[in-house]
């Protein structure tokens, strides 16, 4: 059995109550064995643990990162996005700029104008780069027809 991760930091508090109802042991894991949780890290807050539901999006902050939450938090991260892209499931969050992760089940339309756009269940709109349209409306296309 997988050990309990620990919670430092301020936003432990705030995300404690969440943390203890989810089921962080691989052998019982949904996802098939893969877990469902970042560990975040910080020179200023410490780490925390937070479950992918949490998250809405990822920006780059230089070679930082700011993750933005559903309830409206933010945490800073000492790693940059590319940190973050290795480190999430790829089946649920999607690089789609340069400068952006988004969590796929966080997605409430897609713009299709000449520049392809995403709002996000925060009521955030994020540009998709061109580049990675194409790989972003496919994951989209999939997670969405295994939700339904």
């Amino acid at each position: 059995m997988t050990p309990q991760p620990n919670y430092f930091g301020n936003l432990a508090p705030k995300f404690n109550n969440s943390l203890r109802s989810s089921n962080f042991s691989d052998s019982r894991n949904p996802m098939g064995g893969l877990k469902n949780y970042v560990v975040l890290k910080s020179f200023k807050e410490g780490a925390v643990v937070i479950p992918y539901d949490r998250i809405v999006r990822i920006e780059a902050a230089k070679s930082y990162s700011m993750f933005y939450f559903a309830d409206g938090q933010r945490f800073f991260s000492s790693h940059n996005l590319s940190y973050h892209t290795k480190q999430l499931d790829n089946r649920f969050f999607q690089r789609i700029h340069k400068s952006h992760i988004i969590n796929l089940t966080q997605v409430k339309e897609v713009l299709n104008d000449k520049v392809k756009k995403v709002i996000l269940q925060d009521g955030s709109l994020i540009e998709v780069s061109r580049r990675k349209a194409s790989g972003f409306l496919r994951m989209f296309r999939l997670l969405s027809a295994s939700l339904a």
